[in-house]
């Protein structure tokens, strides 16, 4: 498929909704994209709402009466073709997430070209290595697609969020009604193409636009919706699980975190502070795996806040659209908002800073901030602030270690730093968090493991081989 120049220009139009093959322009009410460093708008969303959300979820039912029972070996070779393409056009991918949410473009490459194509061909392997059929004290189980699934994403980590859903959806052999967030539309429309372009039949994927209110409460309580995907916030997940439950439709969610990263006592500071730290403000902090409890030893605090200093002046703020940029802006006044609500909340408590007087004149820009003496019941300690706004709790030996890293509503990832892999990973079995990395792994490096939480955190899984069990059911035929 050619590059569409259209991508690249600097008003994008309105996004429109694909439904059944065909895009489609809704007339609703329109909401402005903007560009987190210009200010600008750069596009619109017009709100589907509830009936071009049904007529959606009436393209994938028509569309899985085929695709529910297509080979195994046929949606791993769509899925691999969607994969080339993505990475074909990753880059126009990558510079329209930039554009719409103000990540790092080296990072939007990295993150929403790159994983999310990784993250395809995982799936397609794991389509063709699933045990589809088992036999088991006189019954064949069968592993069979849920149906419809419809699947919510956020805009912090937008080709990335879509695909995981996408890829575990159609590896089963679903149909899927996404919508994605308001702020980021335009990489689904172009994922969307993408779609049609691998030879996905016309309504195997359907896309609605519209806020989480309108359009996603429609595609959540859809009598018709069969299993609902969703990442986002706490209370936008209890919506979305009250609505699905009115049909008893099954829910994945992944809604945030608030993650430790600890440094053990044998561990090499200086390699591991600054690699927390940075975890901790990847994408100017908004990922709900950010490391943002920084769990350090008391006997080495001097040390450990030299280091965290110097981490923060080395942080590049500007125009993200701009390679050498690693700190972005925020990803909406909104959210910048929201972070300085925070900030103000904790008042003159001691705090680790930089770049305050250097951002850009424009942009929704925070300065980062890493506090190093907060109460145990602050709300920064507490609560997912989803912004450059990190906290260092000081532990005198491993016990109050693991009680500090485990005092937490959340349970969604940790980190833990050793001189010793083994006993590292031995400190990380002892919290309770869905993944632990140890010594530096990154998630986006490990594209076939399963991701997910605890507590406030959600439940069930998205990637690898669990992620794809999440949607599928077990039928057993005895005789």
């Amino acid at each position: 498929m050619a590059e569409r120049n259209r991508w690249q220009e600097e008003w994008l139009g309105r996004a429109p909704c694909l439904i059944d093959g065909e895009w489609r322009t809704p007339s609703g009410k329109t909401l402005p994209v903007i560009d987190p460093y210009t200010e600008r708008p750069i596009g619109e969303v017009a709100e589907a709402g509830e009936d071009l959300v049904e007529q959606a979820v009436d393209a994938a039912v028509r569309a899985g009466r085929s695709w529910n029972h297509s080979e195994p070996d046929a949606r791993a070779e769509t899925l691999e073709r969607l994969a080339a393409l993505l990475q074909q056009h990753g880059a126009g991918l990558a510079a329209l997430v930039t554009r719409q949410m103000g990540m790092p473009i080296a990072l939007a490459k990295a993150s929403q070209a790159e994983l999310p194509a990784a993250v395809l061909r995982s799936f397609a392997a794991l389509a063709r290595t699933t045990a589809w059929r088992e036999r088991i004290d006189g019954a064949e189980l069968l592993r069979v697609p849920r149906g419809v699934v419809g699947a919510i994403t956020p805009w912090n980590m937008p080709v990335h969020q879509i695909i995981a859903k996408l890829g575990a959806a159609l590896a089963a052999g679903n149909t899927v009604v996404l919508k994605p967030s308001e702020q980021t539309p335009f990489d689904a429309v172009l994922l969307g193409e993408l779609c049609l372009a691998a030879g996905l039949p016309a309504g195997v994927v359907n896309i609605v636009h519209g806020t989480g209110p309108v359009t996603g409460a429609a595609l959540a309580a859809s009598p018709r919706m069969n299993a609902v995907s969703f990442t986002g916030s706490v209370a936008a997940g209890r919506t979305v699980a009250e609505l699905a439950a009115r049909n008893l439709a099954p829910v994945t969610l992944e809604l945030g975190g608030k993650s430790p990263a600890v440094v053990l006592p044998d561990a090499d500071l200086a390699t591991a502070v600054p690699a927390v730290v940075r975890s901790g403000l990847v994408n100017s902090g908004q990922a709900c795996n950010a490391t943002t409890r920084l769990v350090l030893p008391r006997d080495r605090a001097d040390e450990a806040a030299e280091l965290i200093a110097r981490t923060l002046a080395e942080l590049v703020p500007g125009d993200p659209k701009q390679p050498q940029t690693t700190f972005g802006p925020l990803s909406s006044a909104r959210q910048r908002d929201r972070v300085l609500e925070y900030l103000a909340a904790a008042g003159d408590a001691p705090a680790l800073t930089a770049h305050e007087e250097t951002l850009p004149e424009h942009g929704f820009f925070v300065a980062p901030r890493v506090f190093t003496d907060l109460p145990a019941s602050s709300r920064l300690l507490r609560e997912e602030i989803f912004g450059p706004v990190l906290a260092v709790q000081w532990y005198a030996d491993e016990d109050e270690a693991a009680r500090l890293a485990g005092d937490s509503d959340y349970g969604l990832s940790a980190e833990v730093w050793s001189a010793d892999a083994d006993r590292a990973a031995e400190f990380g079995r002892r919290l309770r968090v869905g993944q632990v990395k140890v010594n530096g792994v990154r998630t986006r490096e490990r594209p076939a493991v399963p991701f997910g939480g605890f507590g406030l955190s959600g439940f069930g899984r998205e990637l690898g081989a669990e992620g794809l069990l999440e949607m599928t059911t077990v039928q057993a035929v005895m005789s």
